[in-house]
């Protein structure tokens, strides 16, 4: 299997139910960020230090320690290579300090914890909301 593991998959209390969510390697609950695009970062500047975004090193595609539903991707934005997974580019929360926690889940209403089920990032449509969850 070509490339580097960067995601694992991790069952976390989520809103008072036990939750499937992507991690980092080192357990850290993953986001995605509705404004985003599918090639595109809205999170830069001051945004990106508080949701520094999850970067891939290695060569070939990333991959996650268990099997997915979706697609791990990169996509080369103004942070480098960042993974996304089904078309969302994923982050870590900085108030997030130890594996489990997902303080970060709706926050501005437009943070949100990626799960495995997410749903593939439509291309934006004029007057359509194209983020399902």
């Amino acid at each position: 299997m070509p490339g580097s593991v960067v995601v694992k998959v991790a069952t976390i209390s989520l809103n008072g139910q036990s939750t499937a969510i992507l991690t980092d390697t080192q357990g850290k609950t993953l986001y995605y960020f509705t404004p985003d695009t599918p090639t595109q970062s809205a999170c830069t500047g001051g945004c990106a230090s508080t949701w520094p975004p999850l970067l891939f090193q290695g060569s070939g595609s990333p991959q996650s320690a268990s099997p997915l539903p979706g697609k791990l991707s990169v996509v080369h934005d103004a942070h480098g290579q960042q993974v996304a997974y089904n078309g969302h580019l994923l982050y870590r929360y900085a108030g997030d300090t130890a594996p489990g926690q997902a303080h970060g889940n709706g926050i501005g209403g437009r943070w949100f914890v990626a799960t495995p089920s997410l749903s593939v990032l439509a291309t934006p449509t004029p007057g359509g909301s194209q983020y399902k969850y």
